[in-house]
């Protein structure tokens, strides 16, 4: 599920209008409106007013669970794997380079 479709569904389970919604984050009904309709992305300031308004998360709000995303755990394993590996190189050309 993305952004758009998330903001439209909270908004409605929590039986606001558009108006409604864009009076307590201080922007427009046609932001919201053009928010839901995909056909704009918000700043990162109005997404943590979305949020704050819904009260959920900005991971909630944009849909993303890296739980249920495998690929980017993945990702982040092998990044961090990496690093492991190369901290322990350095440690280990630097013990030898640099006996004590």
């Amino acid at each position: 599920m993305n952004f758009s479709n998330n903001l439209k569904k909270i908004r409605k389970s929590l039986k606001l209008s558009q108006a409604d919604l864009a009076e307590l984050v201080k922007i427009s009904q046609r932001t919201i409106s053009h928010y839901e309709k995909g056909d704009s992305e918000p700043e990162l300031v109005i997404v943590c007013r979305l949020a704050d308004a819904f009260s959920v998360s900005v991971d909630q709000l944009l849909g993303y669970d890296a739980n249920n995303d495998p690929d980017r755990y993945t990702e982040l394993k092998n990044l961090t794997l990496e690093y492991y590996h190369k901290k322990k190189e350095a440690e280990y050309k630097l013990k030898n380079d640099f006996p004590i």
